[in-house]
């Protein structure tokens, strides 16, 4: 045969591989609304291999981010969607999410039933991912006397004071200051709320950032900040990359957050969606996923799977998580004193 005869066999052969259905056709891609960094990377790419689907995460910075993005979208460009325990209930009301059939999910019944008692009514719409709890992250070779507790943010001595990093979620700066005056987090009392806002506002001036805490532009490194307010899964990525850096949960007591994923309504991927979900339920992926955020998990068989000082590590499963509340829904008053508290503080 000669070389000119072979390529046009070759050419021919091309072409009817082109034309043949599906042949060349764009892999499937799963869209994620997520936090930055919340999963191991080598996880997604298995997945992708394992189901020739392409998965494109978009993140936000914060959850009022989100928030106004679903608003503005009301679910539609994204397949999947990370909710925290605070305002799935409302993204079920508004329409936003679909059911997802939990029956088909294999890998559910290993994670227990606490990630759906804390927040009634989300069965059948959502799925747990994560847990974990809020205290205070530290330079303890910049303070001779460590911040214990929540107190010491809002009347800090001589060298904490302008070294202080708070969030800048309006919510949770009302909860650190109701927690940080011996209130319940979600306290309604009209009184206990002004004297919450009130105390933030007192501490305006002691604050030099109100930020969450980044990995690579780290204030608490550079020297910048020598206490932050932070997730208990970000204190300990940080104690892994830079010395000097504690965490304690603050005498006051914390919250227990818990992260869900969803299926949007508008979702055309419900089939890989399910399939994603048990991908990341599966015990030995989400030991690998804790292994990697230090973000908690309810499954006691990924638990089993993971180091012992990740298991064992009284920041990532604290002892007492059932003395810490969960927070509701926030009431009229209090959206109205995270309102003043967001044109109070300037933040964005």
């Amino acid at each position: 045969m000669t070389a000119s005869r072979w390529c046009k066999i070759c050419f021919v052969t091309a072409i009817i591989v082109s034309l043949a259905p599906g042949a060349w056709a764009e892999p499937a891609t799963l869209r994620i609304l997520t936090w930055k960094e919340y999963f191991d990377p080598e996880l997604i790419s298995r997945f992708e291999e394992q189901h020739q689907v392409r998965v494109q995460s978009i993140y936000y910075d914060n959850d009022e981010v989100r928030d106004q993005i679903m608003a503005e979208n009301k679910g539609n460009g994204f397949d999947l969607i990370l909710v925290d325990d605070i305002k799935l209930p409302t993204y079920i009301e508004q329409g936003w999410l679909a059911p997802i059939a939990a029956e088909r999910l294999i890998n559910l019944a290993d994670h227990g039933n606490l990630w759906h008692q804390r927040v009634p009514g989300i069965q059948g719409f959502a799925i747990p991912y994560s847990w974990g709890t809020y205290g205070i992250i530290y330079r303890s070779d910049l303070l001779d006397a460590a911040p214990t507790r929540w107190a010491d943010l809002f009347e800090p001595n001589d060298q904490l004071s302008g070294f202080i990093q708070m969030l800048p979620q309006a919510s949770e700066l009302l909860v650190i200051a109701l927690l940080a005056q011996g209130d319940s987090p979600n306290s309604n009392d009209a009184a206990t709320l002004a004297k919450a806002h009130d105390l933030l506002t007192r501490q305006k001036d002691q604050v030099a950032y109100y930020r969450t805490v980044d990995f690579d532009d780290n204030l608490l490194n550079q020297g910048l900040v020598k206490a932050a307010v932070s997730y208990n899964s970000d204190a300990i990525v940080l104690q892994d990359l830079y010395d000097n850096i504690e965490f304690v949960v603050p005498a006051e007591g914390s919250i227990m957050w818990i992260d869900y994923w969803t299926l949007s309504a508008s979702s055309k991927q419900t089939e890989l969606a399910l399939a994603f979900f048990d991908f990341l339920l599966a015990p030995v992926n989400n030991a690998q996923n804790v292994n990697y955020h230090y973000s908690a998990t309810f499954s006691a068989k990924a638990k089993a799977l993971l180091p012992v000082e990740v298991r064992e590590n009284e920041a990532v499963f604290p002892a007492n998580i059932d003395s810490y509340e969960t927070l509701k829904r926030p009431s009229r008053p209090t959206i109205r004193t995270m309102m003043k508290i967001i044109n109070n503080l300037d933040i964005d």
